[in-house]
């Protein structure tokens, strides 16, 4: 009787829905794509479970040319079962899901024309659309409004402290002393050597000394560290030597000639401000990456600093100063600009593959190059604002934090090499903020690589 019915319009109807199905599973079989369904059963887990890996960003879906169903890159699902998959039958007793303590790297939007990946969720900062926020609050606002040691609170806790924290914080970074066995290690290192090198060498003799003393909470670590990063980077001033209350004033007591007038304190106050804190940038990624293992807040600003010391991320500072250098000296701006292209390299200072339409950082800190103008001569912001203007007219480039950083830094009178230091110092504030994160509600951050060597072989 079956074999009748299959002889039906019914049942051809049915063998061609059956057979377009398995053509279009080959299709997509070839072509390395999923669907949903069977995305999911091959991570063991439901649909929802499987949504949720895409929204959070450890997933990308695509999409059919022809109709709405979501597909998924085979290799992608493979990488991702490595991570989410049961092991050996069944999950290791002491570890949640391993979605839960595993950070799995996914490429962003293919439509973000921004490098990177998504490894993590934080609160501590925002960038959307161009527009930098510290939890929650506009950069703007923060960099007109606030002081130096209300953002390290702000970042820290999540919420603006009232005036008795911000004072606290202050007199513990003005009345700083460095422990002789710290002085003694940073000795060791000498006065010649760099400031970020000083700023690293003062982080393992910070920790083991702070061992010997009392225990002290997570956030009093993060106050200690704060105040005592000045200090390393020279000499302290003598007695009656000009400064003010908190990080500014600490800092502008080793510039020459320094009053720590309102108005520096303010401008220095705005740059370091600035360079609090930028997501997750490798710095951050360094020291959330060591805060996940456990160590101790030293260690994780530690490995922060570390990072700076490669010239891709912290060496921009360095150039943009040999850059101004060469035009102090008789160069001409499009000299300068020629040599960077003749040797295929961007101008030193430009440039931001988040901020395509600029870096608002940057325009806050050419406002406050302004302000500082005004009282120190316009020679060298007039000097940054013709080369600005070339290289926007050459290479459609804007600066970037870097660029006016620099030129504030040392127009207030900074020497050499203090630009890439004071930003290490307005960083740890970020540093911190995301250790602290990171410590509560840790999870290790394991990522994974997708492996591109010779295939399976055997020693025999």
């Amino acid at each position: 009787m079956n074999r009748y019915h299959l002889t039906t319009p019914a049942a051809h109807g049915v063998i061609l829905m059956v057979a377009t199905r398995n053509l279009e599973r080959a299709n997509l079989e070839r072509a390395g794509m999923m669907t949903a369904g069977e995305a999911a059963e091959q991570l063991g887990v439901k649909l929802g479970t499987l949504y949720a890996y895409v929204s959070r960003g450890w997933l990308k879906s695509y999409r059919r040319k022809v109709g709405r169903q979501a597909l998924y890159r085979r290799a992608d699902i493979e990488a991702l079962r490595g991570v989410v998959s049961n092991e050996r039958g069944r999950r290791g007793r002491s570890l949640p899901a391993a979605s839960t303590w595993v950070t799995v790297a996914q490429p962003k939007s293919i439509d973000d024309g921004a490098p990177g990946v998504i490894v993590a969720e934080s609160a501590v900062s925002s960038i959307n659309e161009g527009k930098l926020a510290y939890r929650g609050y506009p950069i703007e606002e923060i960099v007109a409004h606030a002081s130096f040691e209300e953002v390290c609170l702000l970042l820290w806790s999540g919420e603006r402290p009232v005036a008795e924290e911000i004072a606290a914080l202050r007199a513990e970074i003005h009345g700083a002393q460095m422990p002789t066995s710290v002085a003694d290690a940073l000795a060791a290192v000498g006065d010649d050597a760099p400031p970020l090198l000083r700023l690293e060498a003062v982080m393992p003799s910070l920790a083991a000394w702070d061992r010997r003393q009392p225990p002290r909470t997570r956030i009093d670590r993060a106050k200690l560290i704060i105040s005592q990063l000045p200090l390393a980077l020279a000499q302290p001033p003598a007695p009656g030597a000009p400064g003010g209350p908190g990080m500014a004033g600490r800092l502008l007591g080793w510039v020459p000639g320094s009053t720590a007038a309102e108005w520096e304190v303010e401008a220095l106050d705005r740059v370091l401000i600035a360079c609090a804190e930028h997501e997750l940038n490798a710095s951050t990624f360094a020291a959330r990456v060591i805060a996940s293992t456990g160590a101790d807040l030293f260690a994780s600003v530690l490995s922060a600093l570390c990072s700076l010391s490669g010239p891709i991320h912290g060496g921009a500072c360095d150039r943009i100063e040999a850059m101004f250098a060469e035009l102090e000296n008789g160069a001409r701006v499009d000299q300068c600009l020629a040599a960077f292209t003749r040797e295929h390299r961007l101008p030193p200072g430009f440039g931001h593959a988040i901020y395509p339409d600029g870096d608002p950082r940057a325009a806050l800190l050419r406002q406050v190059a302004q302000t500082i103008a005004k009282h120190r001569g316009r020679r060298l912001f007039e000097t940054a604002f013709k080369v600005e203007g070339s290289v926007s007219k050459r290479d459609r480039l804007r600066p970037n934090l870097d660029f006016y950083l620099t030129v504030c830094v040392r127009m207030l009178g900074f020497p050499r090499s203090m630009p890439a230091a004071i930003f290490a110092i307005g960083r740890a504030s970020g540093w911190i903020a995301h250790a602290l994160e990171q410590y509560a509600d840790n999870r290790l951050i394991r990522p994974r690589m997708r492996y591109r060597g010779a295939a399976l072989r055997h020693w025999e």
